[in-house]
Formats: C-alpha cells, sequence, structure tokens
C-alpha cells in the first residue's frame, strides 16, 4: 500500500563539514547487527580522522524524532528490524510517526491492520465480526459505515498512513 525507505543514514563529520567537505557516505542502518558495529563502521568510514566527531548529515526512512544530526534512536532501528522481518515495516513506521513510540510490542499489541480509509475499516470489520449477520439484507443497507467509523475512531483507535491501530 506505502513506499517504505529502509532506514539509512548519511555519516560525515564536523571537521570535514567545518573545513567546506561534506566527504561522507550513505549507511544503511538496518546493515548492522548493533549500534556498536554501526558506530564502528562510522569510525573507519572516517578513518583519515584521529578521533571523527560523528555528523549525521542526513536521513531518511526515520520518523520525525528518530534520528538527528548527532544520534540515532536505536530501540527505532531494532524495532524497525523486526517489523521488516514480520513483513510490517510500513505499519511500524505508521505506528511510530503517530504516537513516536518505539515499543514493538506496544505496536503488535495495537496493530489492527490495513485499510484505505477509516470507513473501509469499519466495513470490514462489520463483516469480520458478523455484527450484522443477523439483520435482513434489505436493513443492511440502511446502516450507517461513516457514522460507525466516525464512532470507532473517536473512542478507541486511530488511523495513520493506510494503518489501524487500537489506542491504549
Amino acid at each position: 500500500m506505502h513506499t517504505v525507505t529502509t532506514p539509512a543514514i548519511y555519516v560525515g563529520t564536523y571537521q570535514k563539514y567545518n573545513c567546506g567537505s561534506l566527504a561522507g557516505q550513505w549507511l544503511d542502518v538496518t546493515d548492522f547487527d548493533d549500534e556498536a558495529e554501526f558506530y564502528a563502521a562510522c569510525r573507519a568510514l572516517h578513518a583519515d580522522e584521529a578521533e571523527p566527531e560523528l555528523m549525521f548529515q542526513d536521513n531518511e526512512g526515520f520518523p520525525s524524532g528518530m534520528a538527528s544530526e548527532c544520534h540515532i534512536n536505536w530501540a527505532f532501528v531494532e524495532a524497525y528490524k523486526s517489523a521488516e522481518e514480520n513483513h510490517q515495516a510500513a505499519a511500524w513506521l505508521a505506528w511510530v510517526d503517530y504516537t513516536g513510540e518505539c515499543d514493538f510490542d506496544r505496536f503488535e499489541a495495537a496493530y489492527c491492520g490495513e485499510a484505505e480509509d477509516e470507513e473501509e475499516y469499519a466495513r470490514e470489520y462489520v463483516d469480520s465480526t458478523g455484527m450484522l449477520s443477523e439483520v435482513p439484507q434489505s436493513l443492511r443497507d440502511y446502516f450507517d459505515f461513516e457514522r460507525f467509523a466516525s464512532d470507532l475512531f473517536s473512542s478507541d483507535r486511530f488511523f495513520s498512513n493506510g494503518h489501524v491501530f487500537y489506542a491504549y
């Protein structure tokens, strides 16, 4: 449904930047087993400096607040890898973008699925629960899915980038 960009960082140094150079390299953070391995690769990339002060000059695939010029929220990266393994990377990004949280277990407990919009989710919910199964078809056409969706999403669910979550 939505395109996912794997989290990556452009790694330069403050010294190079202050000398007018943007020399560095894009690193896909999911290529590293852990934070220590990532920082070792960054230092190796800038081995021409005795003690490189790393500068993350650009990033992609990170929701707001998960990466900055001098910091990466590694809890986000670890959870992203889990989401990617479960084919839920787009949902994970939507969750983090909306909540600002990096708790993968909480994400999994809250995730309800994908939908084009709130009304589509309400229709799928009604169908999957059999909510109207005892109502004659001639009367089902009068059910207000738009209003039902409004009620669902004003109380215990939220919609973010094509994904639905319980609001705990």
